[in-house]
This record gives structure tokens, C-alpha cells and sequence, in this order.
């Protein structure tokens, strides 16, 4: 019985956890560099060799946001359902999330 209990608080704490980091991390990217225009902690421009949104700080800032925005949205859903208690809503949601985290990771590639 008490095996039982831990399962969905593990996915409630995965799901919502998970939402949470990659939310902060993009919107707090977005914020560093386009807000506060704090861009010495990275290299831009042409001549730079990484993923292609380094080419100026206006994109990589662009990029950040969008990404921040699609996780805001999946914490969002997270949180509905753990709120209404729907675990197999919280599953998929849980199951989209590492999908868009894969997607962010194939997605920081791309240029390299």
C-alpha cells in the first residue's frame, strides 16, 4: 500500500521538476542576454563554431525564449494535472516533456 503512494508522488515530483528546470534554464538564458544584455559570458557571431542560434545575441536570445515559452506551457499542463490528481495525464504530459527535452538537445546541434 505504501509502494503505491510513492509511485505518483515520483511522477507528479518528475513531471512538475523537470518542467520547472527547463523553464527556468531557457527563460533565464532569455533574460540574462536580452534583458539584462549581459553577453560576456558567451561568444557570438559568424566566426564562432556551435549551434547556429550563437550567431548573434538577438537570436540566441529569440531561440531561449521560444523554448522557455513551449516548457512554461508543458508546467502548465503538469501542474493541472497534478492538481486534479490525473495520473495518466501527468504521464503523458511527463512523456512529452523528456520528448521536448530531447528535442531542445537535438535542437542545440544543429550547426555544429
Amino acid at each position: 500500500m505504501n509502494g503505491e503512494k510513492k509511485k505518483p508522488k515520483a511522477l507528479n515530483f518528475i513531471s512538475l521538476g523537470l518542467s520547472v528546470f527547463m523553464t527556468v534554464l531557457n527563460l533565464g538564458q532569455w533574460f540574462l542576454v536580452n534583458v539584462l544584455d549581459w553577453t560576456e559570458l558567451y561568444s557570438f557571431g559568424a566566426q564562432v563554431e556551435g549551434p547556429y542560434f550563437y550567431k548573434s545575441a538577438a537570436l540566441f536570445a529569440l531561440v531561449h525564449l521560444y523554448w522557455g515559452l513551449l516548457f512554461l506551457v508543458l508546467l502548465a499542463l503538469s501542474s493541472i494535472t497534478v492538481f486534479f490528481k490525473k495520473r495518466i495525464l501527468t504521464g503523458i504530459v511527463l512523456i512529452l516533456s523528456l520528448l521536448f527535452v530531447g528535442a531542445y538537445l537535438y535542437h542545440g546541434t544543429i550547426g555544429l
